[in-house]
């Protein structure tokens, strides 16, 4: 099933980079315009959010985890609302995404300059309409602040992806060294397009990265004194991070990757959104270590981490042919045995339900469960 979805999401996304080919990488002078318009979706509301509140108000440093389904639209739908309401709250200003650091440079540029081309470069936005209009919330909130919010990609880069985020900050300096200005003319060609993929990154791809980020390194003390603050941190967000590919290793790449950042961060708590396989604590299936478990074990911050469960709600099947309802809290290991309890407490369509009292067994797997209702399968 995660591949099926995923192969189709990387289907489009490399047709809808396709213009960005021969030297068409964007522009941030380029219209801001839509030929698209959304109905806007009733809101919903996050029964028992306020759960969270005890975790963040603690002494120390925080990170809250929450799993999503890929395929439902669930995420899409709840993810601006956390961020707003943890935002006022609880002050959380830096939210970490299931992406590497060049796509959320994209996000970053997107929120600064309402562009939405940059969301083009994206996985998500920039295909799925669901998460588009969740971005345009989080871009109208963000408007209305002080001091930006802060999205931190932790995971592996796509090769592409990874280029054209370089090409895009490099490109207005000049006085450029010219290993560097030669790189930029490699980026912009046709046999980079022809060569790097948006997809899981080949060896091909990982060398190029590697390669690149040496690149960096080694002319680091000229782009030091050359670009800006802004542009300087995320140069450095993709040359420290450590996940190169979808292999073994990404797990432990993660981890590594989410402490460096929240050790050296100033800020007190963090989000992030991420695909559940990675928020148990103990797998359900398997024996493998997920991010959470490694999490749990750092010392210099405290991890909080649940995932959505979806009772009469959909996703998509397989290669995105039917929508499939799930009733996750009735039929599935280990929820279905606690499923009146679950019931009894799922007082809306999205109700957060800490796992004490009788549902203290569950908290073998989670810290926390969302059950969603009633809601539908991602549109794109």
């Amino acid at each position: 099933m995660k591949k099926e979805i995923n192969s189709f999401i990387i289907l489009f996304l490399i047709l809808n980079l396709a213009y960005a080919q021969n030297g068409e990488v964007l522009e941030e002078s380029e219209s801001t315009k839509t030929d698209e318009i959304y109905v806007e979706d009733k809101p919903i509301e996050i029964v028992n959010k306020k759960f969270f509140n005890e975790f963040f108000n603690k002494k120390g440093k925080g990170l809250l985890m929450i799993g999503e389904n890929h395929s439902s639209s669930v995420a899409s739908k709840i993810y601006p609302e956390l961020i707003e309401y943890h935002y006022k709250e609880n002050d959380v200003k830096t939210f970490l995404i299931e992406f590497g650091p060049a796509e959320a440079y994209f996000y970053a540029k997107y929120l600064a300059t309402g562009n939405e081309k940059l969301l083009n470069y994206t996985i998500y936005a920039g295909y799925y309409k669901d998460w588009k209009k969740a971005w345009k919330k989080i871009y109208e909130l963000n408007n209305t602040l002080e001091e930006p919010l802060d999205f931190v990609g932790i995971d592996f880069d796509r090769s592409r992806i990874f280029g054209y985020a370089l090409f895009n900050i490099l490109k207005v300096y000049e006085d450029k060294p010219k290993e560097i200005d030669s790189l930029l003319n490699k980026i912009k060609s046709q046999e980079f397009y022809e060569t790097y993929t948006v997809e899981y990154p080949t060896e091909v791809d990982i060398k190029f990265v590697v390669e690149t980020k040496e690149l960096l390194k080694k002319h680091f003390a000229e782009l030091e004194l050359l670009l800006t603050s802004e542009d300087l941190k995320f140069i450095e967000r993709l040359m420290q991070n450590h996940a190169l590919g979808f292999n073994e290793e990404r797990e432990k790449d993660i981890t590594k990757n989410v402490v460096e950042l929240i050790e050296t961060s100033e800020e007190q708590d963090f989000l992030m959104l991420v695909g559940r396989d990675h928020t148990y604590l103990n797998a359900i299936y398997d024996d493998k270590s997920r991010l959470a478990n490694n999490l749990k074990q750092v010392n210099t911050f405290e991890t909080l981490s649940g995932l959505i469960l979806h009772e009469n709600s959909q996703q998509w099947g397989g290669n995105f042919e039917e929508e499939i309802t799930l009733f996750e809290m009735r039929d599935k290991i280990p929820w279905k045995n606690h499923y009146e309890a679950l019931s009894l407490k799922s007082k809306n369509d999205i109700t957060v339900i800490p796992l004490e009292d009788e549902l203290d067994p569950l908290t073998h797997y989670v810290d926390f469960v969302i059950v969603a209702r009633n809601l539908g399968a991602i549109q794109f």
